[in-house]
């Protein structure tokens, strides 16, 4: 992973927390998809896998 670079008006990034996509993609409705920037409603097993 060292031969990833990623910079912000700041500084250089150091560390990343990523999170597994649960249950609460299924609160997802066609209503908030825009507010919260989705195209669709994900699909739960594909984005965990």
């Amino acid at each position: 992973m060292s031969n990833i670079h990623v910079t912000s008006e700041i500084k250089t990034l150091k560390k990343v927390l990523l999170h597994r996509p649960g249950e609460e993609l299924l609160n997802l409705t066609p209503d908030t998809l825009g507010e919260l920037l989705f195209n669709d409603i994900p699909d739960l097993y594909e984005a965990q896998v």
